[in-house]
């Protein structure tokens, strides 16, 4: 059936953002650049026994939702970052809302999910950190969509202007290079360009006082030229972010996620917090200065460096291992007794972890702390959706999830996800 050309109405959005109808037979068809509620013109490209991919041909019938992008590189065969850029930005938070409410009724088998509104955090000009590929000829760039190619682009829409001009500074000057990010602290101090090399000799570093590190085969970060520390201002806090080290890349995002896990987790004076994932401490120092005391759990060495220095004089400490391995020390340490009655072991976990989620393993180890409460800040909806099966199994049932548009025009979505013990 590929290159069939067929009209189709769509009804439905996947995980990755593309519109979803069905052909004359049944089969399910996604299409990018699409809107449920359009009629369209496809032509298959992509054909499998029970489902299909098709090419956008024309819009016959278009959503009321349906705008300019307002990127010249959007587009099919065009950049691949965004997926959402022809949506209007209400019915994109609208379309991340059911996404995360479908992959927890449908993955995680929870019937009618308790999903919030959409929380915004910025539609142009919010990102303070930029991964770009580097072509054969050394121009920064973007991965095409759908493919590895590389598309030349000296312009983002997505950057904060800070950040715009790191990536106007390293210039297109890279060839060898397999990688290099730029980032620029927006309510902080300080900018940086992050090298991965190729299999070339690295060329000269180009002109102006931005520091710049070396990535090497370890992913540690290298000074180059001057110092790539930055410091990053969230919340009214103050945080050290080593060239190595991941944070939030957008810092109003930061801030919504702040607030909302301090208000998930509603801590009390004397409460013992467990933040694993923790990175550089984002949460461990507000959840500190409201009252509690916090283990911030981070398995990675230039993020425990970095969070030592940032929560120094706080009532939070930090354990530098794997968070498996650190959940099985916490467990020792309390002893198995948990619970509120007599204030022993934690009373809240809070964990954010890395695109896959932490896994079934993890959250059986979590909720043998028995805390009263466990905040889940995730930035994927389908690993959301596994885990909160799992907590859900363990005894602790999804209260609300609030999706964040922290990353608006693109397919991604982050959640903060309350459970709450049974």
């Amino acid at each position: 059936m590929a290159d069939e050309q067929v009209e189709i109405t769509l009804d439905g959005i996947t995980h990755g953002a593309e519109a979803v109808g069905r052909l004359p037979d049944g089969k399910a068809c996604f299409v990018a650049y699409a809107i449920p509620g359009e009629r369209v013109r496809v032509e298959v490209t992509e054909d499998h026994p029970r489902w299909c991919r098709a090419r956008l041909v024309e819009v016959i019938e278009a959503s009321p939702d349906r705008i300019a992008p307002p990127c010249p590189y959007f587009g099919p065969g065009r950049c691949g970052g965004c997926a959402l850029q022809h949506v209007a930005p209400a019915r994109q938070a609208a379309l991340k809302r059911r996404i995360v409410a479908e992959q927890l009724e449908h993955i995680g088998r929870l019937p009618d999910p308790p999903v919030a509104e959409t929380v915004a955090a910025g539609e142009l000009g919010y990102r303070n950190r930029a991964r770009f590929a580097v072509d054969g000829a050394g121009r920064l760039g973007y991965r095409r969509a759908g493919s590895h190619d590389v598309l030349a682009i000296d312009r983002c829409p997505l950057l904060d202007p800070a950040t715009q001009a790191v990536r106007d500074e390293a210039g297109d000057g890279w060839p060898g290079v397999d990688e290099l990010s730029v980032r620029a602290a927006l309510a902080g101090a300080g900018a940086a360009m992050v090298v991965t090399p190729g299999a070339d000799a690295l060329p000269p570093l180009p002109p102006g006082d931005t520091p710049v590190a070396l990535r090497d085969a370890t992913g540690q970060a290298h000074a180059l030229r001057g110092d790539p520390t930055v410091v990053e201002r969230v919340a009214g806090f103050d945080y050290r972010v080593s060239a190595g080290s991941f944070f939030q890349s957008n810092t109003a995002g930061a801030e919504v996620l702040v607030a909302l896990v301090r208000e998930a987790a509603a801590v009390e004076a004397g409460d013992a917090v467990a933040d694993l994932y923790a990175g550089v401490g984002l949460f461990s120092r507000p959840l500190a200065a409201d009252g509690a005391t916090v283990v911030a759990v981070e398995g990675e060495a230039s993020a425990c460096e970095d969070a030592r220095v940032n929560l120094a004089g706080t009532t939070a400490s930090v354990l530098c291992e794997p968070v498996r391995d650190a959940l099985d020390r916490l467990a020792e340490a309390d002893g198995g007794s948990g619970g509120d009655a007599d204030r022993d072991g934690f009373q809240v976990v809070v964990l954010d972890p890395p695109r896959r989620g932490a896994g079934r393993d993890v959250c059986g180890r979590i909720a043998q702390l028995r805390p009263r409460t466990i905040v889940y800040v995730s930035c994927d909806p389908a690993a959301l959706a596994r885990d909160a099966r799992a907590l859900t199994d363990a005894g602790y049932p999804l209260v609300t999830a609030v999706p964040v548009d922290q990353f608006a025009q693109t397919a991604a979505i982050e959640t903060v996800a309350t459970f709450a013990r049974r």
